[in-house]
């Protein structure tokens, strides 16, 4: 595997204890993929704790670009693909340079050979990462079912939080009313442990971040969606289901409330009926959200195929970066 580095220093494992973050951002010649870099580098800047920025850019191979027709066209060939590729990769690296100077942020650029999703992930484990920022290609579920989506491998296989950064378009515009206002982060919530890591997250870096708001977000399931009315007795098993949704949305709001205040943190707490992931789209439309924080399930890919996934749904539909958070796993 063919790496190419720009820094000052080569970037070494992270050692247990360290109290330095690390942000890896996966880049190419794209415009979302760019749209990530930019968020990458805006939270660099900002973040109250030492941050290092490390920067990937996968560079497929010449022969995974096109089909060989022959020795003599594949060589001829390969040599104008590989070329091109190399072209693009230093384009990316200038535009890198460009971006972190222009913010003064420092960061560790490499040029790794091999299919993205599979480099990204490798820098993760390698950099001792917590968080990954990648663009989201803002593909339809069919076209993604086809092609795959970088953003969606990482968000499952990286050992690290993930940030999937919007369409360019959705982007600037982020960008642009985050200039002019208070950032405003809306973080989902149930009763689960992952939910909570993603409150923590939240908490924590809304504590961090002078003038944010944060809106904490419970979507509560309708008794009518777990029970089946054409039962025998039905009635009398809705109102016990009630009881019990009701109850578990005030032990949620009671958890999210101490934790706001164990950080002296204000936020906003909403319990809403309704399935979550069009309750949490819906949040971040009513508030105008620049953040979407919701935790990861860790379903492997059969089990999500028949269950859905909040996180899949809101990476593709909510109009704002959402930052996958995963719980804490040993760095290797």
């Amino acid at each position: 595997m063919a790496e190419t580095k720009e820094a000052a220093a080569a970037a070494s494992p992270v050692e247990e204890g360290r109290s330095k973050t690390v942000v890896v951002v996966g880049v190419d010649d794209s415009d979302h993929s760019y749209s990530a870099l930019e968020w990458a580098v805006r939270y660099v800047a900002t973040a109250s704790v030492a941050t290092e920025l490390v920067v990937v850019h996968a560079k497929q191979g010449a022969s995974s670009v096109f089909t060989m027709g022959g020795a003599a066209v594949a060589g001829d060939v390969s040599g104008y693909v590989e070329e091109d590729l190399r072209k693009k990769a230093d384009e990316v690296i200038e535009k890198v340079r460009s971006l972190c100077v222009a913010n003064s942020v420092e960061g560790v650029v490499e040029v790794i050979d091999g299919q993205p999703g599979n480099v990204i992930c490798n820098a993760v484990e390698k950099h001792g990462a917590d968080i990954l920022v990648v663009g989201s290609q803002g593909y339809g579920a069919i076209r993604r079912a086809f092609l795959g989506s970088v953003s969606d491998y990482c968000a499952h296989n990286a050992n690290c939080s993930t940030n999937a950064t919007p369409a360019p378009a959705a982007a600037a515009a982020e960008a642009e009313e985050c200039s002019s206002r208070k950032t405003v982060v809306v973080v989902g919530v149930d009763d689960s442990d992952h939910s909570y890591s993603a409150l923590e997250w939240a908490v924590q870096h809304v504590a961090a971040a002078a003038g944010a708001q944060l809106v904490v977000v419970h979507g509560k399931p309708s008794a009518s969606s777990v029970v089946n009315f054409g039962n025998p007795g039905a009635g009398d098993v809705v109102r016990f289901v009630e009881a019990d949704l009701r109850k578990r949305a005030e032990d949620v709001v009671d958890k999210a409330k101490r934790l706001c205040i164990a950080n002296s943190v204000h936020g906003l707490i909403e319990v809403i009926e309704g399935e979550p992931r069009y309750v949490l789209c819906n949040a971040v439309e009513k508030h105008g959200a620049d953040l979407l924080v919701v935790g990861s399930h860790g379903y492997g890919a059969i089990k999500r195929a028949f269950l859905g996934s909040v996180s899949d749904y809101c990476t593709h539909h909510a109009h704002c970066s959402v930052m996958i958070v995963k719980e804490n796993k040993p760095k290797k």
